[in-house]
């Protein structure tokens, strides 16, 4: 079920595993932070649980959304970029 490098002897897995544990991380932090931002807004600022799915929807494509823009940026960076 691994797959061997052919510059060494290092195991690693396959492209499409990578890309599915990737989702899973990217799904399971956009989940804790839309849940903890959503029992923020409802439970301290006692606001309707309509508000705080409104909340957290926005928190959450804000965080996820930021660290996809930095991800790229930093891609496009050249080496000396800074």
């Amino acid at each position: 079920m691994r797959e061997r490098r052919r510059s060494g002897d290092e195991a690693t897995l396959s492209g499409r595993r990578r890309r599915v544990w990737r989702w899973l991380a990217v799904l399971a932090y956009a989940l804790a932070v839309g849940g903890l931002a959503a029992v923020f807004w409802h439970g301290v600022m006692g606001r309707s649980w309509d508000d705080s799915l409104s909340f957290a929807l926005t928190v959450t494509l804000s965080s996820v959304g930021g660290q996809w823009m930095a991800a790229r940026v930093l891609r496009k960076a050249g080496r000396g970029d800074g």
